[in-house]
């Protein structure tokens, strides 16, 4: 079955917060083969047990791997935090997960390590602890973990910006502290609320906002009270776009990766997930086919 398929990137989530990882990894690599697996009839992972996750992630891994996935991003910041490094010891392809890519960028661009770094994500990505633990590699000690479960459901209602995630953001993070320097997006979902995120911060501590792209620095909002010290919003894509580019580098001579082709699957309502999936990605998606999983 494997080798019907052309060799490809694949991308995994619990439903379509990865297309953020997986768009800006075709902003840089249009014509990549790719696909990606949205497990939207058993979404939200977040709420789930420990050994559910596992189980969950391990049939996709299984799925995307019959269908001659040769390297497997796994863009959901829960399913990243609790199954990646389980699932890495069942297949024999590199799985990566965006929580240890995501912690070393950080440990590289944090010059002072005695600031603090916030972390916000999940309930089960806070309560696993991973962050704090791949942060710690870094001699990153201070961290601040909020757990914002709102925003996933105010994302996929189509609701990023008025009054509603105003107040969801200002809830989360109205005892952010003082000298945080760096805001980590822990959930794939929570770029699209990027604006509401970084009004609060500034409501709060006064200071210019900055968010790290692919594209570059953005500055979202400045600070009525301080210029001079910004605090920068990252998420999960630039980590993992570096990660493809030198698998690439070493795997693609050929051009085996670069056909163009594109798949992007589901577990359930293939239309409705489609609807959803255009407040993740501006790529046009090719036709959503739905995906036999065996559990």
């Amino acid at each position: 079955m494997k080798n019907n398929h052309r060799p490809n990137i694949a991308f995994f989530d619990s439903s379509q917060g990865g297309l953020t990882v997986w768009e800006n990894v075709l902003k840089r690599f249009p014509n990549l083969n790719t696909q990606y697996l949205g497990d939207n009839a058993r979404c939200p992972y977040g709420n789930k047990s420990a050994e559910t996750i596992i189980k969950y992630s391990s049939e996709a891994a299984l799925f995307l791997l019959n269908r001659n996935a040769n390297l497997l991003i796994v863009a959901c910041g829960t399913a990243s935090s609790v199954a990646a490094k389980e699932i890495q010891k069942i297949f024999n392809i590199p799985i990566v997960g965006i929580v240890e890519g995501f912690c070393r960028f950080v440990g590289s661009i944090l010059e002072n390590k005695s600031r603090s770094v916030a972390v916000l994500g999940t309930r089960f990505t806070i309560k696993s602890g991973r962050f704090k633990e791949e942060l710690s590699l870094y001699n990153i000690n201070n961290v601040w973990e909020r757990a914002c479960p709102l925003f996933v459901p105010l994302v996929e209602e189509g609701i990023s910006s008025g009054p509603m995630a105003d107040a969801a953001a200002d809830m989360y993070l109205w005892d952010i502290p003082d000298d945080t320097k760096i805001v980590m997006l822990a959930c794939t979902h929570y770029p699209r609320l990027v604006h509401a995120i970084a009004a609060s911060i500034e409501r709060r501590l006064g200071k210019t906002i900055i968010y790290k792209t692919i594209d570059g620095d953005w500055v979202l909002i400045l600070g009525k009270n301080n210029l001079e010290d910004p605090i920068y919003l990252v998420e999960s894509s630039l980590p993992i776009v570096n990660y493809v580019s030198q698998f690439l580098h070493k795997n693609n001579s050929s051009g085996i990766y670069s056909q163009g082709i594109k798949h992007v699957f589901c577990t359930d309502a293939p239309s409705h997930f489609e609807n959803i999936a255009r407040f993740f990605t501006t790529i046009a998606l090719p036709k959503v086919e739905v995906a036999e999983i065996q559990s």
